[in-house]
């Protein structure tokens, strides 16, 4: 379709411009007519650029074609072409330039700029965000999850040679399937709203594509667990009825599950690794939205394994500019069928709606334009901007948000707030607390003891709730890539920082932290602040932590360091005991005041 639109476009507009200037020879009109034919149209077909008013690339072929004619008429005609062959340069030239300025420039749209974003809603975090689930966190970042996907692929022989993995997606699944993987092996497995990198095999190259035609499926990486990872080259649904006992325990690997015949996988659209009518940013240009904003290509999975793209439709809405979403289109893999749906009826399953790079630009022209144009350039007054890159965060009721902070213009360590943007909805919550931006609490985290010394690196932090307190999480990797270490750093104060070589073991020094700078006193509803008497049934120390169990106390353990009281490690089964803790939903405790009263070393206050 490209093709012949901008080949006979060209043709035509070649034409008309040669004959405007009165060249003579009908020969070299044809013959550059049909030269312009051709390139123009298989240069339309390769790019595919938006066919709309408001999209700068229609205008550029239109001065290129014109330009090409008008030099041919000088060649040939040895002379000055007249005004009137110019005319359609003139207009591609007016159309790239005075016009964009009237309709797009911020100086005359500046109000219509920062309204694109609506209002931010001010919310209190530890109403809106859920405490940390330690046993969700996310432990595996992109690089260790493509790491692991290739891993993967090398191990089923041949393969490799074949195919490359795509684009890691990381999404909430939230269902049961049965897979099968290179080896044959069959496994029936179900996710509880649970956290998983997603990449399809794409082809290696081109004459890959020709001999093969189809990849054999894709890969599936745990991001709470890197030893939870599928080769999924064949999908089965799960009958309904089978689904709820094995979706309430939450874990990988149910059986006995009602099942169906096996469907083998054959992702035939691809982005990278696709080519020619099997190139997915082809396939659907040519199918209807040859004129639609197209963007954020995404690989994601439904609920019953099925590999899709999820791509962004936006429209402008300030002139060539002011990029706003209003829906996705979705494709199968497989098949190439194509679904539109808006951003209020879009299937559940899909994460991502919103796309990180339209989030930001809105929340910097909100952020840039609240006085005005003119204070954006001068004074800049009350200007605040994104921290640079923004990290997705899923919240315990499995919807993804896009998470930034907030920063003055100038600043390069602090926030004044941050935001949570719903990716789906858009939606934006802000959070008027001040702390630290993304890179001063991975450098935090690289300078902490036993860190710093073995040269650990910070992954990109995740923002979570930890009793009431805004915390980013990261995990610490060394030179060969995998996973060292784990920590927690406060948004509030990037100086509160939890380390250890368990994700577990990370929160409890963290929140000892707290706890010794007094940040634990501002912990949320969900925790309150208790005395406890009792006999103490069992202690142990690991690393620098006391362990305790006490008597009436079931399926609880309390925790502190020496810095809490010297009486701690002399503390035996026996002794009776008096903690002061915040009691909440967690069964890791941690201790801010302890007293034995059989040492009498120290009493509490």
């Amino acid at each position: 379709m490209y093709f012949f639109l901008y080949g006979i476009a060209a043709a035509f507009l070649t034409l008309a411009v040669l004959t405007l200037g009165k060249l003579s020879s009908v020969r070299i009109k044809i013959g550059l007519s049909v030269v312009m034919f051709f390139f123009v149209g298989l240069t339309g077909w390769w790019i595919m650029p938006t066919m709309a008013w408001n999209f700068y690339g229609n205008w550029w072929f239109v001065v290129v074609i014109s330009g090409v004619a008008l030099i041919v008429i000088k060649v040939a005609g040895n002379k000055m072409p007249p005004l009137l062959a110019w005319l359609p340069m003139i207009f591609g030239v007016i159309m790239l330039t005075v016009v964009p300025f009237i309709t797009t420039f911020s100086m005359f749209h500046a109000d219509s700029y920062r309204s694109i974003l609506g209002a931010p809603i001010q919310s209190e975090f530890g109403a809106d965000v859920s405490p940390v689930n330690i046993k969700r966190v996310r432990h595996v970042d992109q690089p260790l999850a493509r790491r692991l996907g290739e891993k993967l692929i090398e191990e089923i022989p041949g393969l490799g040679s074949r195919v490359n993995l795509g684009t890691m997606n990381v999404q909430t699944v939230n269902g049961c399937f049965g897979i099968r993987d290179g080896n044959g092996s069959e496994k029936d497995v179900c996710f509880d709203k649970q956290l998983i990198w997603v990449g399809p095999l794409v082809h290696d190259n081109v004459f890959k594509y020709w001999g093969h035609g189809t990849t054999p499926g894709y890969v599936m990486v745990s991001a709470i667990d890197p030893t939870v990872l599928y080769m999924v080259m064949a999908v089965k649904p799960i009958d309904e009825s089978a689904q709820s006992p094995a979706k309430d325990n939450g874990r990988m690997g149910a059986a006995d599950l009602t099942q169906s015949a096996y469907k083998e996988m054959n992702l035939r659209y691809l982005m990278n690794g696709g080519y020619f009518g099997s190139y997915v940013k082809r396939l659907v240009r040519a199918n209807g939205y040859m004129s639609s904003g197209l963007t954020d290509y995404s690989f994601e999975i439904d609920d019953s394994g099925r590999p899709h793209w999820v791509i962004t439709r936006y429209d402008r809405t300030v002139g060539f500019n002011g990029e706003d979403t209003v829906g996705v289109v979705v494709v199968d893999l497989q098949t190439g069928d194509i679904k539109e749906y808006g951003i209020d009826d879009a299937p559940v399953w899909i994460d991502r709606i919103q796309p990180e790079s339209v989030v930001t630009q809105q929340l910097n022209d909100w952020g840039n334009y609240i006085h005005g144009f003119w204070n954006s350039v001068f004074a800049q007054t009350d200007i605040i901007k994104t921290t640079p890159g923004m990290s997705l965060v899923h919240g315990a009721n499995g919807q993804a948000y896009w998470y930034s902070g907030l920063q003055s213009a100038g600043s390069s360590q602090g926030t004044n707030s941050f935001v949570l943007v719903n990716t789906r909805t858009k939606k934006v919550r802000r959070y008027l607390i001040a702390g630290a931006n993304e890179q001063a609490a991975q450098a935090s985290a690289e300078n902490a003891k036993g860190v710093k010394e073995a040269g650990f690196k910070a992954t990109s932090p995740i923002l979570y709730n930890v009793r009431g307190i805004p915390s980013y999480f990261m995990t610490l990797k060394g030179e060969d890539g995998l996973v060292k270490m784990y920590a927690f750093v406060s948004v509030k104060n990037y100086e509160t920082v939890g380390v250890g070589g368990s994700a577990q073991e990370a929160l409890r020094d963290y929140q000892n932290s707290l706890i010794q700078q007094g940040q634990g006193l501002n912990a949320d509803d969900l925790v309150k602040r208790e005395r406890i008497e009792a006999v103490v049934l069992g202690a142990v120390k690991d690393g620098k932590f006391f362990y305790l169990r006490l008597e009436g106390q079931d399926g609880k353990e309390f925790f502190g360091t020496s810095d809490v009281s010297p009486e701690l490690k002399w503390t035996e089964p026996g002794h009776k005991v008096v903690i002061d803790a915040y009691v909440g939903e967690q069964n890791s405790i941690p201790i801010i005041q302890f007293d034995n009263t059989d040492l009498k070393i120290s009493t509490l206050e």
